[in-house]
């Protein structure tokens, strides 16, 4: 295994990058726009110093220019997408250090979210008409699952994400694909909707539109939705990632202007803090209730977080460039943003108490912002997808 310590005096490397066994790193829900809104809040100092990162360049498709890495299983295999600087990507899966292109439906853009422990695979690509579609792919084959876009699959082969039940236009809903069919998971009472997460007992999280205009997290079990709720006083509120336990991960905005990355468990909700910011969000959770996400540190820069026993803490990024941590597996492997890495030690987080010193966008405008673009599937122009 060729590894390298990121020099922070280079460019960050725009390629995946694979941690060693036993790091911290996974993928399955798809924070890209979320971080392409946070990304433009105002920064105002040099981060934190952090702990050296062992990485793995896991390169690009070839021809292609840059990568990003978004989902790894639990044998480490790892999903996401590779392009160029224009018009072109490409899902991929890399597997024991070789990266395969898993082409797409005829279009000229595809992303994979996610990928099973059995080796199912789900995203979105385009058709030859440049309409985004949903697929799983299994053994060589892709296989068009309608307009769309496949966020999150289990072992099952339940896949979930956003479709259109009734026809090819919006609203898009939040559907399961199963044994060939889509079944529509309704709303909230609004008209529109999303799946992100589900585990391996085909409970299904994510986010709808309910009656007073914002996004609702939910909870989907056995033909019931469940609004989620949020933190006293919240707004909108958007749920990423289910585990084996049914603990559930998100956000939570409130009245106060902040968005809060939150757990719920047992019926009640829970703040998991920040980095020192305004916003912060979770986005994975594994069966050991590890969660990883990304918050603003005190300084105004967008922080990687894993969160463990009500602990959270800053992992360390190649180039010091920041981002978001996606997913996080049970050998505690996380990916984030374009790359998959292992923190050597366990970073500092922020000192106590530090002031805010930076106005950031909120995660919960964000996320709205990810969804709507989700509903739209226009074709992505940035190298990082944000």
């Amino acid at each position: 295994m060729n590894c390298f310590i990121p020099n922070t005096s280079e460019s960050p490397v725009y390629h995946a990058i694979d941690s060693l066994p036993g790091g911290m790193l996974r993928m399955g829900t798809t924070p890209t726009i979320a971080f392409l809104v946070l990304a433009v809040a105002s920064l105002v100092a040099m981060p934190h110093a952090s702990a050296a990162v062992t990485v793995r360049d896991l390169g690009t498709l070839p021809g292609y220019t840059w990568s990003e890495a978004l989902g790894i299983n639990a044998a480490g295999q790892i999903v996401g997408t590779s392009g160029d600087m224009e018009s072109q990507s490409r899902p991929f899966l890399w597997d024991d250090g070789v990266m395969t292109n898993l082409g797409t439906l005829g279009g000229t853009r595809g992303t994979a979210h996610d990928i099973s422990n059995t080796g199912l695979i789900v995203g979105e690509s385009e058709d030859a008409t440049h309409t985004m579609h949903a697929f799983v792919w299994e053994n060589g084959a892709m296989t068009d699952l309608g307009p769309g876009v496949a966020f999150a699959v289990n072992d099952a082969g339940q896949a979930v994400g956003c479709g259109y039940p009734t026809s090819s236009s919006p609203p898009c809903h939040a559907v399961l694909w199963q044994a060939g069919q889509m079944t529509d998971l309704g709303t909230l009472g609004g008209r529109s909707g999303s799946a992100y997460g589900i585990n391996s007992a085909g409970q299904i999280v994510g986010s709808s539109l309910a009656p007073d205009g914002f996004m609702h997290a939910f909870l989907w079990h056995d033909g019931t939705m469940t609004d989620l709720g949020g933190l006293p006083g919240y707004q909108f509120s958007v749920a990423w990632d289910i585990n084996r336990a049914g603990q559930v991960v998100g956000s939570s905005y409130g009245n106060d202007g902040t968005t809060h990355a939150v757990l719920w468990a047992n019926g009640a909700v829970q703040d998991l803090g920040n980095l020192g910011g305004r916003a912060a969000t979770a986005f994975a959770i594994n069966d050991r209730g590890q969660v990883v996400g990304i918050s603003f540190s005190a300084d105004g820069q967008s922080r990687p977080f894993l969160w463990q026993d009500g602990v959270m803490t800053v992992l360390p990024t190649p180039g010091d460039a920041g981002g978001p941590a996606s997913d996080i597996n049970e050998a505690r492997q996380v990916v984030g943003g374009r790359y998959l890495y292992a923190p050597g030690a366990t970073a500092e987080g922020p000192p106590a108490g530090t002031a805010f010193s930076v106005a950031a966008i909120g995660l919960g405008v964000a996320t709205f912002a990810f969804y709507q673009a989700r509903r739209n599937f226009r074709p992505r122009k940035s190298p990082n997808r944000r």
